[in-house]
Protein backbone atom coordinates (compact mmCIF):
# COMPACT_ATOMS: atom_id res chain seq x y z
CA UNK A 1 0.00 0.00 0.00
CA UNK A 2 3.00 2.29 0.41
CA UNK A 3 3.16 2.54 -3.38
CA UNK A 4 -0.43 3.78 -3.61
CA UNK A 5 -0.01 6.25 -0.75
CA UNK A 6 3.15 7.66 -2.33
CA UNK A 7 1.36 8.01 -5.68
CA UNK A 8 -1.60 9.79 -4.06
CA UNK A 9 0.75 12.18 -2.27
CA UNK A 10 2.89 12.85 -5.33
CA UNK A 11 -0.19 13.56 -7.48
CA UNK A 12 -1.52 15.91 -4.75
CA UNK A 13 -4.76 13.97 -4.51
CA UNK A 14 -7.10 15.31 -1.84
CA UNK A 15 -7.93 12.43 0.49
CA UNK A 16 -8.29 11.55 4.14
CA UNK A 17 -7.65 8.03 5.34
CA UNK A 18 -10.57 6.75 7.44
CA UNK A 19 -11.76 3.40 8.78
CA UNK A 20 -9.66 0.56 10.10
CA UNK A 21 -6.37 1.70 8.60
CA UNK A 22 -6.81 5.16 10.14
CA UNK A 23 -7.49 3.46 13.47
CA UNK A 24 -4.31 1.41 13.09
CA UNK A 25 -2.23 4.50 12.36
CA UNK A 26 -3.83 6.22 15.37
CA UNK A 27 -2.34 3.49 17.55
CA UNK A 28 -5.03 0.85 17.85
CA UNK A 29 -3.72 -2.65 17.16
CA UNK A 30 -6.20 -3.60 14.48
CA UNK A 31 -6.31 -5.70 11.34
CA UNK A 32 -8.18 -4.42 8.32
CA UNK A 33 -8.07 -5.76 4.80
CA UNK A 34 -9.35 -2.67 3.00
CA UNK A 35 -8.29 0.93 2.74
CA UNK A 36 -10.97 3.60 3.07
CA UNK A 37 -10.42 7.08 1.70
CA UNK A 38 -12.72 10.07 2.20
CA UNK A 39 -12.52 12.30 -0.88
CA UNK A 40 -14.28 15.53 -1.87
CA UNK A 41 -17.55 14.49 -3.52
CA UNK A 42 -17.60 16.89 -6.46
CA UNK A 43 -14.01 18.10 -7.00
CA UNK A 44 -13.60 17.46 -10.74
CA UNK A 45 -9.85 18.06 -10.74
CA UNK A 46 -9.36 15.60 -7.88
CA UNK A 47 -11.43 12.96 -9.69
CA UNK A 48 -9.35 13.53 -12.84
CA UNK A 49 -6.10 13.09 -10.88
CA UNK A 50 -7.40 9.94 -9.19
CA UNK A 51 -8.69 8.42 -12.41
CA UNK A 52 -5.43 9.16 -14.25
CA UNK A 53 -3.39 7.74 -11.38
CA UNK A 54 -5.51 4.59 -11.06
CA UNK A 55 -6.37 4.07 -14.74
CA UNK A 56 -4.78 0.61 -14.86
CA UNK A 57 -6.42 -0.49 -11.60
CA UNK A 58 -10.05 0.53 -11.84
CA UNK A 59 -12.54 -1.39 -13.95
CA UNK A 60 -14.74 1.73 -14.11
CA UNK A 61 -13.68 5.29 -13.29
CA UNK A 62 -14.48 7.06 -10.05
CA UNK A 63 -17.39 9.44 -10.47
CA UNK A 64 -18.64 12.39 -8.43
CA UNK A 65 -21.53 12.20 -6.02
CA UNK A 66 -24.84 12.16 -7.88
CA UNK A 67 -27.67 14.58 -7.23
CA UNK A 68 -29.58 11.91 -5.29
CA UNK A 69 -26.56 10.61 -3.38
CA UNK A 70 -25.54 8.04 -5.98
CA UNK A 71 -21.92 6.85 -5.91
CA UNK A 72 -21.67 7.57 -2.17
CA UNK A 73 -19.15 4.72 -1.72
CA UNK A 74 -17.14 3.32 -4.62
CA UNK A 75 -15.27 0.04 -4.07
CA UNK A 76 -12.48 -1.40 -6.16
CA UNK A 77 -10.33 -4.52 -6.06
CA UNK A 78 -6.79 -3.40 -6.91
CA UNK A 79 -3.35 -4.98 -6.78
CA UNK A 80 -2.97 -3.23 -3.42
CA UNK A 81 -6.15 -4.84 -2.10
CA UNK A 82 -9.66 -3.50 -1.68
CA UNK A 83 -9.84 0.29 -1.85
CA UNK A 84 -12.99 2.22 -1.03
CA UNK A 85 -13.63 5.86 -1.81
CA UNK A 86 -16.22 7.53 0.43
CA UNK A 87 -17.82 10.73 -0.81
CA UNK A 88 -19.33 11.43 2.60
CA UNK A 89 -19.10 10.07 6.13
CA UNK A 90 -21.72 9.86 8.87
CA UNK A 91 -21.11 12.32 11.70
CA UNK A 92 -18.43 14.23 9.76
CA UNK A 93 -18.76 17.69 8.20
CA UNK A 94 -18.22 18.21 4.50
CA UNK A 95 -14.83 17.22 3.14
CA UNK A 96 -13.42 20.78 3.06
CA UNK A 97 -14.05 21.23 6.78
CA UNK A 98 -12.66 17.78 7.62
CA UNK A 99 -9.61 18.50 5.45
CA UNK A 100 -8.85 21.63 7.49
CA UNK A 101 -8.47 19.34 10.51
CA UNK A 102 -6.21 16.81 8.74
CA UNK A 103 -3.74 14.89 10.87
CA UNK A 104 -0.62 13.62 9.13
CA UNK A 105 0.37 10.19 10.41
CA UNK A 106 3.17 7.98 9.15
CA UNK A 107 3.08 4.35 8.12
CA UNK A 108 5.57 1.84 9.50
CA UNK A 109 7.79 2.75 6.53
CA UNK A 110 7.56 6.50 7.17
CA UNK A 111 5.14 7.38 4.39
CA UNK A 112 3.04 10.42 5.34
CA UNK A 113 -0.71 9.82 5.22
CA UNK A 114 -3.44 12.46 5.44
CA UNK A 115 -5.87 11.12 8.04
CA UNK A 116 -9.22 12.15 9.42
CA UNK A 117 -8.58 13.87 12.76
CA UNK A 118 -9.12 11.87 15.94
CA UNK A 119 -12.21 13.83 17.04
CA UNK A 120 -13.82 13.43 13.61
CA UNK A 121 -12.88 9.76 13.45
CA UNK A 122 -14.60 9.28 16.80
CA UNK A 123 -17.64 11.25 15.61
CA UNK A 124 -17.84 9.09 12.48
CA UNK A 125 -17.54 5.84 14.43
CA UNK A 126 -20.22 6.99 16.89
CA UNK A 127 -22.56 8.05 14.08
CA UNK A 128 -22.17 4.73 12.24
CA UNK A 129 -22.35 2.80 15.53
CA UNK A 130 -21.96 -0.60 13.87
CA UNK A 131 -21.04 -3.61 16.02
CA UNK A 132 -17.54 -3.65 14.49
CA UNK A 133 -17.08 0.01 15.52
CA UNK A 134 -17.55 -0.54 19.25
CA UNK A 135 -13.91 -1.34 20.06
CA UNK A 136 -12.79 1.62 17.95
CA UNK A 137 -15.19 3.92 19.82
CA UNK A 138 -13.88 2.71 23.19
CA UNK A 139 -10.26 3.18 22.09
CA UNK A 140 -10.85 6.70 20.74
CA UNK A 141 -13.00 7.70 23.72
CA UNK A 142 -10.17 6.66 26.05
CA UNK A 143 -7.69 8.75 24.04
CA UNK A 144 -10.14 11.65 24.28
CA UNK A 145 -10.46 11.16 28.05
CA UNK A 146 -6.66 11.22 28.36
CA UNK A 147 -6.41 14.37 26.19
CA UNK A 148 -4.51 12.49 23.47
CA UNK A 149 -7.11 12.51 20.73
Amino acid sequence: MEELLNKLNKARVRYLLVGGQAMRLAGMPRFSMDWDFFIPPRDGENFARLNALLAGELDVPLVPLGTRGENFIQTYQTRWGVVQFHLGLPGVPKFDEAERQTVIRRTEFGTPVSCLSGPLLLASKRAANRPQDQADIEFLAELERLGKL
